[in-house]
């Protein structure tokens, strides 16, 4: 593929993995938001420095070398936002989870293969979401189920961001405060449906 067009399609790539780390941040914030309503204290989010660090870096002499940065630079924010997941306690390792479910960490993979759960990985390392330890493993796979085929990131914040559907609640107030799990995985169904249909209309 020559490079006049190759360069197109990985610019317009860059604007898609821009926009897509731009959502993850605005979630990232209601969920912080969310976690100190209920008390817990967050340490200071580090993807503004990491931003502002790449800023000073300068300009590259050749479009390919922009096109390189632009990549590693929305893989860098991706990376530095699951970090920052872990530390606000958003997402816990696989052993926590287990323990929690009376199961082995390995028994956690095939529940993950049949959709059951899912886990972001961080590092080399797997993290589930912390709202998942004082569920039923049924309830929770009713939900992951009807998420479909979305990505890790996108179910999750799905998982802890207050709905409006759900008045204001997360997922795991919404069901400890006594709402229909049919109703929650109406509603997980419909917001599969919606980043899907995103995700679509951002690769065309």
């Amino acid at each position: 593929m020559s490079n006049s067009l190759s360069t197109p399609v990985l610019l317009r790539r860059i604007a898609q993995l821009e926009a897509a780390v731009g959502r993850l941040g605005e979630d990232l914030g209601s969920l912080r938001l969310a976690v100190s309503k209920q008390g817990l204290q967050l340490p200071m989010a580090r993807i503004v420095r990491a931003r502002a660090s790449q800023a000073k870096q300068p300009p590259k002499d050749t479009q390919q070398d922009q096109v390189a940065a632009g990549l590693a630079g929305a893989a860098l924010r991706g990376e530095a936002a699951r970090v920052q997941w872990v530390k606000d306690g958003l997402v816990v390792p696989g052993e926590q989870l287990a323990k929690a479910w009376g199961l082995t960490r390995q028994a956690l993979a095939p529940a993950a293969d049949r959709g059951e759960i899912f886990a972001v990985k961080v590092g080399n390392r797997l993290y589930y979401p912390q709202a998942f330890l004082g569920m039923e493993r049924e309830t929770v796979a009713v939900i992951c189920r009807a998420l479909g085929g979305l990505g890790a990131s996108e179910k999750l914040m799905f998982w802890l961001r207050d709905h409006g559907a759900l008045s204001g609640k997360s997922v795991a107030t919404a069901l400890e405060a006594g709402l229909a799990l049919s109703h929650v995985e109406r509603l997980a169904a419909a917001w599969a449906r919606e980043r899907g249909a995103t995700r679509v209309a951002e690769a065309a």
